[in-house]
């Protein structure tokens, strides 16, 4: 059955374990931007240049992602949803999809966040966050509010 499940969280929270345990419980497509950057541009690409790659990339993954779910696919959205802006766009596009859309919502502890991070820094070929880059991005992070709930399916991690 065609529907859209989307993560929201900041960096660090845990989104793409969710999103690995979702596309094999739910036998879904998983759109997982950081993979798709480093497997095309390394796990530290030029700070200058990753917006244009992340457009690029989000780009061909919205083109995939629609059409699996017009296909009748499942599809999990492994981006963070950080803006309402964002949000709002996403429960468009599945209105206009003819979709549901389910967000799943992950708890944001900044601390906790960056202790993840970190430890995945460590690990071979992981997706680098710089500690600037963490903290350079901390407020542009805006959690669901409380009229976004009735908005979707939401399901709390």
């Amino acid at each position: 059955m065609s529907e859209i499940h989307a993560l929201h969280g900041f960096i660090g929270s845990g989104k793409t374990t969710l999103a690995r345990t979702l596309e094999m419980q739910l036998g879904a497509l998983r759109f997982t931007p950081d993979e798709w950057i480093t497997a095309l541009h390394g796990a530290d690409p030029p700070a200058a240049e990753y917006p244009a790659m992340l457009a690029r990339v989000r780009s061909l993954m919205h083109a995939q992602w629609t059409r699996a779910v017009t296909l009748g696919a499942p599809v999990i959205l492994d981006e963070g949803l950080w803006t309402r802006a964002s949000r709002d766009e996403l429960r468009s596009q599945a209105v206009a999809l003819g979709v549901p859309l389910t967000l799943h919502v992950l708890p944001f502890d900044p601390a906790s966040a960056w202790e993840r991070v970190a430890a995945r820094n460590d690990q071979p070929g992981a997706h680098y966050v710089a500690p600037a880059t963490f903290e350079l991005f901390l407020p542009r992070f805006e959690p669901l509010t409380p009229d976004e709930e009735p908005l979707q399916r939401v399901v709390r991690s």
